[in-house]
């Protein structure tokens, strides 16, 4: 048997996920033709077939299925050789990726990224908003925020003060609607499709007030209640630093919610991420009111 090339099992994890030649080369950034060269050349090192073609994308034969699990253990043990050898680092220079939600990056994270930058001018950021989970496992990124009770118990981090959301609207539409007790003609502006099923808006200060219009993205959400459209339920960061918005008065918090700033263990070494990371949990510490929404008793 011909010695296996890392690439070749690299692309072969890409098709067996992706399921498809063109997944597999969107994820790792080669053409369709690079893609099925690698492959080629990994049945002819193993004398055997590892997809065939159907409508459904590619399928894995029974080959394919026994290689998969070493497959992902050899990916393991590179990943773990990269992140190691890229973090034998004893000066702050070099890159710090960071993937967070669009808004916190937006409106806390990026003024903390400048703040911190000036002080270490070497340290290069790379910062990808998303939604998504990029996979600290598999080297996507050095430090994610998640919002999560129980993290992944492969990753360490730090976890920063809860997040509280309230419910706010602009003063106009609140002088508008009559509120007694949990009753109100007033509206909520929905978060999405899914909220009829979700019924967030039930464990709410007004659990009998009509949900009306749906918009997903939390910035909509908050022009929407400032155009009067309705009541918004918005993280506290966000909504207290909106001109024009007010927190509904004599209302609760409507979620407190845990969030972490996580980091695999091999980076625990690199001086960079964890100086990074230091700076970045004492500088949310200092925002914990505005974070958490609640004032601090005197």
């Amino acid at each position: 048997m011909d010695r296996l090339n890392w690439n070749d099992v690299n692309v072969f994890l890409a098709l067996y996920r992706g399921r498809s030649v063109r997944a597999a080369a969107t994820e790792l950034g080669m053409s369709h033709s690079t893609v099925s060269r690698h492959l080629t050349e990994l049945e002819t090192c193993l004398n055997a077939v590892l997809f065939t073609r159907s409508r459904e994308g590619l399928l894995a034969t029974k080959m394919a299925q026994q290689v998969f699990e070493q497959a992902e253990k050899v990916e393991s043990e590179v990943l773990g050789f990269q992140r190691v050898a890229a973090n034998l680092d004893t000066v702050l220079s070099g890159e710090v990726r960071i993937t967070a939600p669009p808004l916190l990056s937006h409106v806390m994270l990026v003024p903390i990224i400048a703040a911190f930058t000036r002080r270490y001018p070497g340290i290069e950021i790379v910062l990808k908003s998303t939604y998504a989970f990029e996979d600290l496992m598999k080297g996507e990124a050095d430090v994610a925020f998640r919002a999560q009770y129980n993290p992944n118990d492969s990753l360490v981090g730090r976890r920063l003060p809860d997040f509280g959301e309230r419910a706010y609207a602009s003063q106009d539409y609140l002088n508008d609607h009559w509120f007694e007790g949990d009753q109100t003609n007033a509206t909520w502006i929905g978060r999405g499709t899914s909220d009829s099923a979700m019924a967030w808006f039930k464990n709410s200060p007004f659990p009998n007030a009509t949900v009306r219009h749906q918009m997903t993205d939390l910035q909509d959400q908050a022009q929407a209640a400032l155009s009067g459209l309705g009541m918004a339920s918005l993280p506290c960061f966000f909504g207290d630093q909106i001109n024009g918005l007010v927190r509904v008065p004599n209302t609760k918090p409507l979620a407190s919610r845990p969030v972490w700033v996580l980091t695999h263990p091999d980076l625990r070494t690199s001086e960079r991420v964890r100086t990074f990371i230091r700076f970045l949990v004492a500088e949310l510490n200092k925002q914990k009111q505005l974070i958490t929404g609640v004032q601090d008793k005197a």
